[in-house]
Protein backbone atom coordinates (compact mmCIF):
# COMPACT_ATOMS: atom_id res chain seq x y z
CA UNK A 1 0.00 0.00 0.00
CA UNK A 2 1.59 3.15 -1.12
CA UNK A 3 0.58 6.50 0.95
CA UNK A 4 1.59 10.39 -0.35
CA UNK A 5 0.76 13.25 1.48
CA UNK A 6 1.29 16.47 -0.20
CA UNK A 7 1.61 19.52 1.91
CA UNK A 8 0.31 18.70 5.46
CA UNK A 9 1.99 20.04 8.21
CA UNK A 10 5.86 20.30 7.85
CA UNK A 11 5.61 18.12 4.85
CA UNK A 12 5.61 19.13 1.57
CA UNK A 13 5.50 15.56 -0.05
CA UNK A 14 5.91 12.55 1.66
CA UNK A 15 5.65 8.39 0.44
CA UNK A 16 5.51 5.50 1.83
CA UNK A 17 4.57 2.13 1.53
CA UNK A 18 3.39 0.05 4.21
CA UNK A 19 2.83 -3.66 3.38
CA UNK A 20 3.07 -4.41 6.98
CA UNK A 21 6.15 -2.71 9.14
CA UNK A 22 6.43 0.69 8.57
CA UNK A 23 9.27 3.07 10.56
CA UNK A 24 9.85 6.26 10.24
CA UNK A 25 12.76 7.88 12.06
CA UNK A 26 14.05 11.39 12.30
CA UNK A 27 14.65 14.47 14.47
CA UNK A 28 12.61 15.98 16.45
CA UNK A 29 9.57 17.99 14.28
CA UNK A 30 10.27 16.88 11.05
CA UNK A 31 6.30 15.34 10.20
CA UNK A 32 6.62 11.80 12.12
CA UNK A 33 3.74 12.17 14.33
CA UNK A 34 2.02 13.93 11.35
CA UNK A 35 2.24 10.92 8.99
CA UNK A 36 0.77 8.62 11.47
CA UNK A 37 -1.89 11.47 12.94
CA UNK A 38 -3.25 11.69 9.23
CA UNK A 39 -3.56 8.61 8.67
CA UNK A 40 -5.30 7.70 11.58
CA UNK A 41 -7.71 10.01 11.39
CA UNK A 42 -8.73 9.17 7.31
CA UNK A 43 -9.56 5.25 8.48
CA UNK A 44 -11.55 6.83 10.94
CA UNK A 45 -13.53 9.12 8.81
CA UNK A 46 -13.67 6.29 6.36
CA UNK A 47 -15.36 3.45 8.54
CA UNK A 48 -17.86 6.03 10.58
CA UNK A 49 -19.11 7.49 7.34
CA UNK A 50 -21.95 6.54 5.11
CA UNK A 51 -22.55 7.64 1.59
CA UNK A 52 -21.51 10.83 1.30
CA UNK A 53 -20.50 11.80 4.85
CA UNK A 54 -16.53 11.17 4.18
CA UNK A 55 -15.59 15.08 4.22
CA UNK A 56 -18.11 15.41 7.34
CA UNK A 57 -16.32 13.01 8.76
CA UNK A 58 -13.14 13.86 8.20
CA UNK A 59 -13.68 17.54 9.25
CA UNK A 60 -14.60 15.93 12.59
CA UNK A 61 -11.13 14.19 12.70
CA UNK A 62 -9.41 17.30 12.00
CA UNK A 63 -10.94 19.03 14.55
CA UNK A 64 -10.14 16.46 17.28
CA UNK A 65 -7.13 14.94 16.10
CA UNK A 66 -5.48 18.45 14.34
CA UNK A 67 -7.45 21.08 16.68
CA UNK A 68 -8.34 22.60 13.14
CA UNK A 69 -5.05 23.03 11.74
CA UNK A 70 -4.02 20.15 8.85
CA UNK A 71 -3.43 22.00 5.71
CA UNK A 72 -4.28 25.01 3.91
CA UNK A 73 -3.89 23.23 0.62
CA UNK A 74 -3.11 19.98 1.34
CA UNK A 75 -3.70 16.18 -0.38
CA UNK A 76 -3.68 12.76 0.37
CA UNK A 77 -3.92 9.53 -1.55
CA UNK A 78 -3.39 5.88 -0.81
CA UNK A 79 -3.32 3.08 -3.61
CA UNK A 80 -2.96 -0.34 -3.41
CA UNK A 81 -0.92 -2.06 -6.29
CA UNK A 82 -1.72 0.84 -8.54
CA UNK A 83 -5.97 0.65 -7.82
CA UNK A 84 -6.73 4.07 -6.21
CA UNK A 85 -8.20 3.42 -2.73
CA UNK A 86 -8.73 6.63 -1.63
CA UNK A 87 -8.17 9.95 -2.38
CA UNK A 88 -8.60 13.42 0.47
CA UNK A 89 -8.20 16.84 -0.51
CA UNK A 90 -7.97 20.32 2.18
CA UNK A 91 -8.22 23.60 1.44
CA UNK A 92 -7.82 26.64 4.37
CA UNK A 93 -7.92 23.67 6.85
CA UNK A 94 -11.31 21.68 5.81
CA UNK A 95 -11.91 18.44 3.81
CA UNK A 96 -13.44 19.55 0.61
CA UNK A 97 -13.44 16.60 -1.13
CA UNK A 98 -13.48 12.90 0.08
CA UNK A 99 -13.00 10.01 -2.24
CA UNK A 100 -13.10 6.40 -1.92
CA UNK A 101 -12.59 4.29 -4.47
CA UNK A 102 -13.90 1.09 -3.13
CA UNK A 103 -17.19 -0.81 -2.05
CA UNK A 104 -19.12 1.22 0.85
CA UNK A 105 -18.96 -2.48 2.84
CA UNK A 106 -14.93 -2.95 2.62
CA UNK A 107 -12.45 -0.47 4.22
CA UNK A 108 -9.12 -0.73 3.54
CA UNK A 109 -8.20 -1.04 7.04
CA UNK A 110 -10.92 -2.20 9.72
CA UNK A 111 -9.74 -0.51 12.58
CA UNK A 112 -6.77 2.18 13.37
CA UNK A 113 -4.58 2.09 16.91
CA UNK A 114 -2.58 5.28 17.84
CA UNK A 115 -0.33 5.16 21.07
CA UNK A 116 1.13 8.16 21.95
CA UNK A 117 1.61 7.65 25.19
CA UNK A 118 1.08 4.71 28.12
CA UNK A 119 -0.22 7.96 30.31
CA UNK A 120 -3.34 7.02 29.40
CA UNK A 121 -3.82 4.74 31.92
CA UNK A 122 -3.50 7.48 34.36
CA UNK A 123 -6.52 9.43 32.76
CA UNK A 124 -9.13 6.43 33.22
CA UNK A 125 -10.90 7.44 36.18
CA UNK A 126 -11.07 11.43 34.35
CA UNK A 127 -12.69 9.46 31.41
CA UNK A 128 -14.74 7.27 33.35
CA UNK A 129 -16.33 10.44 34.35
CA UNK A 130 -16.19 11.59 31.00
CA UNK A 131 -18.14 8.62 29.58
CA UNK A 132 -20.90 9.08 32.24
CA UNK A 133 -21.55 12.03 31.28
CA UNK A 134 -22.03 11.76 28.17
CA UNK A 135 -24.46 9.19 29.03
CA UNK A 136 -26.54 11.38 31.23
CA UNK A 137 -27.07 14.24 28.38
CA UNK A 138 -27.98 11.19 25.70
CA UNK A 139 -30.57 9.90 28.48
CA UNK A 140 -31.78 12.87 29.31
CA UNK A 141 -31.65 14.34 25.85
CA UNK A 142 -29.63 17.35 26.76
CA UNK A 143 -28.45 19.23 23.73
CA UNK A 144 -25.60 20.92 25.79
CA UNK A 145 -22.97 19.20 25.11
CA UNK A 146 -20.14 19.25 27.67
CA UNK A 147 -17.18 21.85 27.55
CA UNK A 148 -14.59 19.27 28.59
CA UNK A 149 -11.68 19.41 26.63
CA UNK A 150 -9.27 16.21 26.37
CA UNK A 151 -6.75 15.01 23.50
CA UNK A 152 -9.17 12.42 21.10
CA UNK A 153 -5.87 10.20 20.73
CA UNK A 154 -6.19 9.33 24.36
CA UNK A 155 -10.06 9.15 24.68
CA UNK A 156 -9.96 6.89 21.75
CA UNK A 157 -7.44 4.37 23.02
CA UNK A 158 -9.55 4.67 26.54
CA UNK A 159 -12.43 3.14 24.71
CA UNK A 160 -10.15 0.32 23.04
CA UNK A 161 -8.91 -0.80 26.59
CA UNK A 162 -11.66 -0.56 28.55
CA UNK A 163 -14.81 -2.22 26.27
CA UNK A 164 -14.10 -5.80 26.94
CA UNK A 165 -15.80 -7.88 24.50
CA UNK A 166 -18.06 -10.88 25.06
CA UNK A 167 -16.76 -13.59 23.20
CA UNK A 168 -12.82 -14.29 23.43
CA UNK A 169 -10.24 -14.07 20.80
CA UNK A 170 -8.09 -17.53 21.25
CA UNK A 171 -5.83 -16.20 17.93
CA UNK A 172 -4.10 -13.42 20.29
CA UNK A 173 -3.51 -15.98 23.22
CA UNK A 174 0.08 -16.23 22.62
CA UNK A 175 0.58 -12.52 22.43
CA UNK A 176 -1.00 -11.86 25.52
CA UNK A 177 1.05 -14.86 27.87
CA UNK A 178 3.90 -13.28 26.20
CA UNK A 179 3.24 -9.81 27.61
CA UNK A 180 2.64 -11.08 30.55
CA UNK A 181 5.83 -13.05 30.75
CA UNK A 182 7.96 -9.68 30.02
CA UNK A 183 6.05 -7.70 32.79
CA UNK A 184 5.44 -10.52 35.46
CA UNK A 185 1.57 -9.73 35.61
CA UNK A 186 -1.35 -8.16 33.67
CA UNK A 187 -3.88 -5.59 33.82
CA UNK A 188 -7.15 -7.06 35.16
CA UNK A 189 -10.35 -5.37 36.01
CA UNK A 190 -11.11 -4.98 40.02
CA UNK A 191 -14.11 -3.96 41.99
CA UNK A 192 -14.71 -2.02 38.71
CA UNK A 193 -11.23 -0.90 38.56
CA UNK A 194 -8.64 -1.49 36.60
CA UNK A 195 -5.11 -2.52 38.33
CA UNK A 196 -2.07 -4.61 37.82
CA UNK A 197 -2.20 -7.79 39.13
CA UNK A 198 1.46 -9.10 39.88
CA UNK A 199 1.10 -12.38 41.78
CA UNK A 200 -1.48 -12.10 45.13
CA UNK A 201 -0.65 -8.08 44.36
CA UNK A 202 -3.39 -5.58 43.22
CA UNK A 203 -1.49 -2.68 42.24
CA UNK A 204 -3.33 1.07 41.38
CA UNK A 205 -2.40 2.49 38.10
CA UNK A 206 -0.84 5.45 39.90
CA UNK A 207 1.50 3.27 41.50
CA UNK A 208 2.56 1.08 38.28
CA UNK A 209 6.37 2.11 36.05
CA UNK A 210 5.25 3.75 33.04
CA UNK A 211 7.82 0.51 30.94
CA UNK A 212 4.77 -1.93 32.15
CA UNK A 213 1.80 0.49 31.60
CA UNK A 214 2.91 1.07 27.73
CA UNK A 215 3.44 -2.96 27.28
CA UNK A 216 -0.21 -3.58 29.90
CA UNK A 217 -1.74 -0.92 26.61
CA UNK A 218 -0.93 -3.76 24.03
CA UNK A 219 -1.88 -6.92 26.32
CA UNK A 220 -5.77 -5.13 26.70
CA UNK A 221 -5.95 -4.31 23.24
CA UNK A 222 -4.74 -7.71 22.22
CA UNK A 223 -7.43 -9.07 24.50
CA UNK A 224 -10.26 -6.46 23.29
CA UNK A 225 -9.66 -7.64 20.01
CA UNK A 226 -7.82 -4.32 18.83
CA UNK A 227 -5.20 -5.81 17.32
CA UNK A 228 -5.94 -7.97 14.01
CA UNK A 229 -5.41 -8.84 10.81
CA UNK A 230 -6.55 -5.50 8.85
CA UNK A 231 -5.73 -3.51 11.59
CA UNK A 232 -3.24 -0.77 11.90
CA UNK A 233 -0.98 -0.34 14.51
CA UNK A 234 0.55 3.37 15.26
CA UNK A 235 3.21 3.87 17.89
CA UNK A 236 5.09 7.23 18.15
CA UNK A 237 8.51 7.25 19.73
CA UNK A 238 7.66 4.11 22.32
CA UNK A 239 11.08 4.96 23.49
CA UNK A 240 10.34 7.94 25.80
CA UNK A 241 9.38 5.34 28.00
CA UNK A 242 11.11 2.07 28.01
CA UNK A 243 14.79 0.89 29.31
CA UNK A 244 16.83 -0.21 25.96
CA UNK A 245 16.35 -3.77 27.03
CA UNK A 246 12.51 -3.42 26.63
CA UNK A 247 12.92 -1.77 23.18
CA UNK A 248 14.32 -4.43 22.11
CA UNK A 249 11.31 -7.02 23.78
CA UNK A 250 9.08 -4.39 22.08
CA UNK A 251 10.64 -4.60 18.89
CA UNK A 252 10.60 -7.88 18.93
CA UNK A 253 6.70 -8.06 19.66
CA UNK A 254 5.98 -5.85 16.77
CA UNK A 255 7.40 -7.98 14.29
CA UNK A 256 5.30 -10.59 15.76
CA UNK A 257 2.20 -8.78 15.38
CA UNK A 258 2.97 -8.29 11.94
CA UNK A 259 4.17 -12.26 10.96
CA UNK A 260 1.77 -14.07 13.15
CA UNK A 261 -1.46 -11.18 13.40
CA UNK A 262 -1.48 -9.84 10.44
CA UNK A 263 -1.33 -6.07 12.02
CA UNK A 264 0.32 -2.93 9.89
CA UNK A 265 2.58 -1.34 12.28
CA UNK A 266 3.95 2.10 11.76
CA UNK A 267 6.24 3.00 13.97
CA UNK A 268 8.15 6.63 14.69
CA UNK A 269 11.34 6.29 16.21
CA UNK A 270 14.82 7.99 17.00
CA UNK A 271 16.02 5.64 19.38
CA UNK A 272 19.29 3.71 17.93
CA UNK A 273 18.46 0.71 20.17
CA UNK A 274 15.39 0.20 18.68
CA UNK A 275 15.64 1.08 15.18
CA UNK A 276 18.14 -1.83 15.35
CA UNK A 277 16.03 -4.14 17.10
CA UNK A 278 13.33 -3.67 14.30
CA UNK A 279 15.88 -4.07 11.89
CA UNK A 280 17.25 -7.32 13.08
CA UNK A 281 14.08 -8.63 14.01
CA UNK A 282 11.90 -7.86 10.92
CA UNK A 283 15.30 -9.62 8.72
CA UNK A 284 14.53 -13.07 10.07
CA UNK A 285 10.86 -13.25 8.81
CA UNK A 286 9.13 -10.13 7.18
CA UNK A 287 11.55 -8.06 5.60
CA UNK A 288 9.87 -7.77 2.29
CA UNK A 289 7.13 -6.15 4.14
CA UNK A 290 9.79 -4.06 6.34
CA UNK A 291 10.37 -0.67 4.89
CA UNK A 292 12.32 2.16 6.32
CA UNK A 293 12.45 5.78 6.66
CA UNK A 294 14.30 8.69 7.53
CA UNK A 295 12.87 12.27 7.66
CA UNK A 296 15.46 15.47 7.28
CA UNK A 297 15.02 18.86 7.57
CA UNK A 298 16.04 20.45 4.09
CA UNK A 299 15.62 24.59 3.27
CA UNK A 300 12.38 22.88 1.35
CA UNK A 301 11.23 21.61 4.18
CA UNK A 302 11.01 17.93 5.28
CA UNK A 303 12.47 15.35 2.98
CA UNK A 304 11.06 11.69 3.57
CA UNK A 305 13.38 9.14 2.30
CA UNK A 306 13.31 5.75 2.32
CA UNK A 307 16.66 3.97 3.45
CA UNK A 308 15.62 0.44 3.74
CA UNK A 309 18.91 -0.97 1.70
CA UNK A 310 21.50 1.16 3.39
CA UNK A 311 20.28 2.47 7.21
CA UNK A 312 24.28 3.90 7.70
CA UNK A 313 22.93 7.04 6.93
CA UNK A 314 20.13 7.06 9.43
CA UNK A 315 22.31 5.91 12.28
CA UNK A 316 25.32 8.20 11.30
CA UNK A 317 22.58 10.93 11.81
CA UNK A 318 20.93 10.01 15.02
CA UNK A 319 24.67 9.58 16.47
CA UNK A 320 25.95 13.44 15.73
CA UNK A 321 24.56 13.69 19.59
CA UNK A 322 26.73 11.52 20.66
CA UNK A 323 30.09 13.05 18.50
CA UNK A 324 29.54 16.66 19.64
CA UNK A 325 29.20 15.04 23.57
CA UNK A 326 33.07 13.56 22.66
CA UNK A 327 34.22 16.50 21.19
CA UNK A 328 33.22 18.41 23.99
CA UNK A 329 34.47 15.94 26.71
CA UNK A 330 38.06 15.92 24.04
CA UNK A 331 37.75 20.03 23.72
CA UNK A 332 37.37 20.12 20.70
CA UNK A 333 35.22 23.08 19.39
Amino acid sequence: MEITIKKIGPLPNATIILDGLTVIAGENDTGKSTIGKVIFSIIKANNMATANQHCQFMNTMVNLVFDSQISSQGEVSIQDKDIPLCSVDFSQHQCVRFDCCQPESSHFFRESVFIQTPLVWDLVDFFDTVLRLKQNQEMTQNIVSSSIKYPYIFWDIYLKITNIPVDKDSQTNDLVKNIRQIIQGSFEQRDKRIVFQRQNESILLMNVATGIKYFGLLQKLAENHKLKPDHLLIIDEPENHLHPEWQLLLAELIVNLVKQHKVYVIINSHSPYMIEALKVYSDRSIKEQTHFYFNKLTPEGVEVKEVTDDLSFLFETLSLPFQKLEQTVLGIS
